[in-house]
């Protein structure tokens, strides 16, 4: 068996394992298969998802609703997400605000 399809094979078990609801010693034992190897290839694979989850875009969701009809352009805004709340004032470093929405994203 070549790499490619033992990965095939290892993922498709690591799959079913996870869809099982079992804990993975025992998914190992009722399937015949050898624990340690299951361990290898569960590490393996939430490593290659984290890996992956890290260099996806993820999109918020943005609630605008009107404060009042005068609008002077200089207002801030407010993001809440969750529990938090950031205030944007007019002049905010783009840069940072972009750096901070991504480290709650990643929470």
């Amino acid at each position: 068996m070549n790499d490619a399809d033992k990965r095939i094979e290892w993922k498709s078990r690591y799959d079913a394992w996870k869809t099982s609801g079992l804990s993975a010693s025992e998914w190992s034992r009722i399937n015949d298969v050898n624990i340690h190897q299951m361990y290898y290839w569960i590490r393996k694979f939430r490593e290659e998802e984290i890996s992956t989850n890290e260099h996806q875009s993820k999109w918020l969701t943005v609630d605008v609703q009107e404060i009042s009809s005068h609008h002077t352009g200089q207002e801030s805004v407010l993001i809440h997400y969750g529990a938090l709340s950031i205030e944007v004032r007019p002049g905010t470093d783009l840069n940072l605000l972009s750096d901070v929405v991504r480290v709650i994203q990643n929470r």
